[in-house]
């Protein structure tokens, strides 16, 4: 594999100081260095670092991104918005950001004392910070939050002439916008907050990754394991995709970033385009619900239910698996159903080579994990020694050394990155602070509490749909946060654990971006494999059905969240995985030979019976696992016999 291309290089043609280029450049490593330098070295005060985050995330925002949304979303036009001329207006609004960034810097103290007395230009800059934050959010994400936030300040302004039970007691237009942005309930909260000190320093740490070659070997390991074997390109793609999520923690990202090799080979081996596509974006939503980035939720969820980092990577771990079983059963159902093939020897990367060239930049994540797993410092600095470790290491090979032009291109790569995250995390905080100024959290979650009727299985059903429904036009990260403050206290005062409460609201606010009618992780693996993207999100959310289960799950049965004994967990987790495998069989329609409706129906209620946490139930699933084994014994006779025939 080649090593990654640099991005962000000028063209021959552009000369220096006619395009943004440049100053983008600057303040992309500027940024990358604060960040690093107050994550292991010199911690800030919160309002502070916050404000400084935002600051330099609205800058690099309006610079790259043009007032007008471009219709090509191709990388080469992303690179090319990089070097349009600079306009009155981005200047205006970069200078705008930093003086709203270093007015909040140097008067933090003097705005905790002013808190419900703000003066004339305290009331200036809010306003000026929440139609910036409004703007960038416009630009970077679409209209779908913008319009969220403008009917929660339309709530905010006549909420009081509404009915008794959505009423509020009305508030001025002063309150309104200090509260949302001095305030840490709003645009400097909580998610802002750890966008600035734990999200941006992992982004940073997978630019690193993958500009030293991790992501290669990832891509190489993926193919080695599996690309010989029937269907091995979709397989491999499953296993990249995961390796590449859990460092990358965007699905888009990790469709066009694996996509363009991984569902090529699955067309060339048989697959259809429209199949290869779903199993591409499958796997790439999955790369977002395993640790350690999770989409930035695995940082979030700490600061709103209380634990540690370590505490959600370990309670996500078997869920992310379990998701995994679901993709990894469809890809190898398809491949046995249509006869599909690997890919020759002779074409694949050699496992041995793949360890011996690039197997050490593993050690950042080792590093990572043992800091945080084991010496329990802090998961900002585990990050910043985690990246101290992979420069480190990148240095025993010239392949992947990590010179000073990667060091620098990586530090630009990880701070535009975080771009998006901060954009969500900032525009969430309107969204959640018009909920916490309001009450209306509480009220929602007293409202859904009645709807169920005391009913767990339809709360959860209910909350569900809440979750799929925001997942479509909302980025993850933003659906959690806002699903955190509305949906997820109602499933805790039911009696629902709060870790497996928040994960239940991320899990399916996740698969909302792979679900009908927008998805946009299925439109960009459509787009890589050429087929209708309509049809191919269509597919991609029958094929994630039975991945559907897992929520609920873990739920009812929280030892999947790895909660209790080493004893206590063996069985239910070995029969949840099982369990989903009928489930995915039913939903197919083949095991060894096609499957009668008959067959599949016995294979479902096999799947219900494993899932349920009882050991009567698991017992009478794999009883009836045996059956079905039994009735299609000739089936898989004939298959060893085709086996031997063509080995021979």
């Amino acid at each position: 594999m080649s090593d990654p291309i640099e991005i962000g290089v000028a063209p021959k043609q552009a000369k220096p100081w006619t395009n943004r280029r440049y100053l983008i450049f600057v303040i992309a490593v500027a940024m990358a260095l604060f960040h690093m330098w107050t994550a292991g070295i010199r911690p800030m005060p919160g309002v502070q670092q916050r404000s400084i985050h935002l600051a330099f995330a609205l800058a690099l925002i309006f610079l790259m991104f043009p007032f007008k949304p471009r219709e090509d979303e191709s990388q080469e036009a992303k690179v090319s918005d990089e070097f349009r001329p600079l306009v009155v207006l981005d200047i205006l609004l970069v200078l705008l950001s930093f003086g709203l960034g270093l007015y909040v810097f140097i008067e933090w103290e003097a705005l905790s004392f002013r808190t419900g007395m703000p003066n004339l230009l305290d009331t200036i800059c809010s306003t000026v910070g929440v139609l910036l934050v409004l703007e960038a959010t416009r630009r970077t994400i679409g209209w779908s939050i913008v319009i969220m936030a403008l009917v929660g300040f339309a709530y905010l302004a006549f909420g009081t002439y509404l009915p008794s039970y959505i009423a509020h007691t009305g508030f001025t237009f002063e309150q309104v916008v200090n509260f949302m942005f001095f305030s840490t309930e709003g645009i400097l909260g909580l998610p802002l907050g750890v966008s600035s000190t734990v999200i941006i320093v992992f982004i940073i740490f997978g630019a690193f990754l993958l500009i030293s070659g991790a992501g290669n070997f990832f891509i190489d390991m993926g193919l080695s394991l599996f690309g010989k074997y029937r269907g091995g390109p979709a397989k491999a793609a499953v296993v990249t995709s995961c390796g590449f999520g859990m460092m990358t923690g965007s699905q888009v990202a990790n469709v066009t970033a694996v996509g363009v090799l991984t569902i090529p080979l699955m067309k060339r081996v048989g697959y259809r385009p429209i199949v290869a596509a779903s199993v591409e974006a499958l796997a790439s939503t999955g790369g977002m619900l395993v640790p350690p980035v999770m989409g930035a939720t695995a940082f979030i969820i700490p600061e709103m239910i209380g634990g540690t980092y370590w505490d959600v990577c370990k309670a996500a771990l078997i869920p992310g698996l379990l998701f995994y079983v679901s993709v990894y059963m469809i890809v190898e159902l398809q491949a046995a159903k249509y006869g599909l093939v690997g890919l020759p020897k002779s074409e694949l990367p050699s496992m041995r080579h793949a360890l011996a060239s690039r197997g050490y930049m593993l050690l950042p994540i080792f590093v990572l994990i043992y800091c945080v797993a084991w010496m329990g410092i802090s998961t900002q600095k585990a990050g910043f020694f985690a990246i101290v470790t992979c420069i480190a290491a990148s240095w025993l090979r010239r392949e992947t050394r990590m010179t000073t032009k990667k060091t620098v291109n990586a530090l630009e790569r990880g701070a535009k990155g975080a771009l998006i995250v901060a954009a969500c995390c900032a525009s969430a905080g309107l969204i959640t602070g018009t909920i916490s100024m309001t009450g209306l959290g509480m009220r929602f979650s007293d409202i859904l509490v009645q709807v169920s009727g005391g009913s767990m299985f339809v709360l959860l059903f209910l909350t569900m749909i809440a979750s799929l429904i925001l997942g479509l036009p909302l980025p993850p990260v933003t659906c959690y946060l806002i699903l955190a403050v509305l949906a997820a206290p109602a499933l805790v005062k039911a009696g629902v654990l709060p870790m497996a409460a928040h994960l239940f609201c991320f899990f399916f606010g996740a698969l909302g971006n792979i679900s009908p009618p927008v998805a946009p992780t299925s439109f960009a693996a459509a787009g890589i494999a050429e087929t209708d993207p309509v049809k191919t999100t269509n597919l991609t959310f029958l094929y994630s059905l039975p991945s559907f289960l897992v929520p609920y799950l873990y739920i009812y049965s929280p030892q999947l969240l790895l909660m209790g004994s080493p004893a206590s967990l063996i069985a239910p987790i070995l029969s949840a995985f099982i369990g989903l495998a009928c489930m995915a069989i039913m939903f197919h329609g083949y095991l060894f030979r096609t499957l009668s409706w008959t067959e599949r129906t016995l294979y479902m209620i096999a799947g219900f019976f494993l899932v349920y946490p009882h050991w009567a139930t698991d017992a009478i699933g794999y009883v009836l696992i045996g059956v079905l084994t039994l009735w299609q014994w000739p089936a898989i006779k004939a298959n060893r016999a085709k086996k031997r025939a063509a080995a021979a």
